[in-house]
């Protein structure tokens, strides 16, 4: 199971639910989470004939899932990080990259992970996704305040929310542990180191100190340098070390 799958079977479609159609919710039409508009873009551009929404089936719809709110901006980050923003990407759009969109107003789950690295900028991936959190709940008060058709929502987005909480709690584990990569001596491609203690770039590479590594280094980047090594994380979480 990919995380995609992970957080959307787990969470996402059950808290998306079924066909509805409320006059006060900007969305219209709405059937497994997705909207009549959204729906028809997506069959446009790969030129499908479009079912009626009350007929669409999780098979028809988790590919535009994937594509539309998983790949844009979760699918960049370590779980489960990835599945907060994933969720807030499914609610309120993933953004277009910018935290605030051309008219100075939030946009979306950029915003909630521009406001999340405010809130705890030294935060591990589960810290990070429950400021997420936060940030989406301080999101839903703002976009009420502006327009307040919206309050019909608020008791079921905070309860979609409080829920999506606990779940990342008792899902945080990684669906697969990184691999720690070592650059070879002479170049090449990384290999995976064997878990043994051994000296690397002048520094005795042990587990605990990988586990530092991965503590103090949780997201995606680098390089960074510790005494005679240089490392950096990879988009999957990987760690890869080089000697200086």
């Amino acid at each position: 199971m990919t995380d995609f799958e992970r957080i959307h079977e787990g969470f996402t479609t059950d808290a998306e639910g079924g066909y509805v159609w409320n006059p006060k919710d900007p969305g219209g039409e709405t059937n497994l989470g997705v909207t009549r508009r959204v729906w028809l873009a997506w069959c446009a551009q790969r030129g499908l004939t479009p079912k009626p929404m009350r007929s669409l089936t999780h098979a028809d719809v988790l590919p535009l899932y994937e594509a539309n709110y998983w790949q844009p901006l979760a699918a960049k980050y370590p779980w489960p990080l990835s599945a907060a923003l994933y969720d807030a990407s499914v609610n309120s759009g993933p953004g277009d990259g910018n935290p605030f969109d051309e008219m100075g107003q939030e946009s979306g789950a950029t915003w909630m992970l521009y406001r999340a690295y405010q809130l705890c900028p030294k935060g591990t991936p589960l810290q990070l996704a429950q400021a997420v959190c936060d940030a989406r709940a301080e999101y839903y008060a703002t976009i009420i305040r502006r327009n307040k058709d919206l309050e019909t929502f608020r008791v079921g987005w905070n309860k979609r929310l409080s829920r999506l909480r606990a779940w990342l709690n008792a899902n945080a584990e990684p669906t697969r542990l990184p691999n720690v990569l070592l650059v070879p001596l002479n170049g090449g491609e990384p290999v995976p180191w064997n878990g043994q203690p051994a000296p690397y770039g002048g520094v005795p590479l042990t587990a605990a100190l990988i586990e530092q590594f991965r503590t103090v280094y949780p997201l995606p980047g680098g390089p960074w340098t510790y005494q005679g090594i240089k490392l950096w994380r990879r988009q999957n979480g990987d760690l890869v070390l080089e000697r200086l």
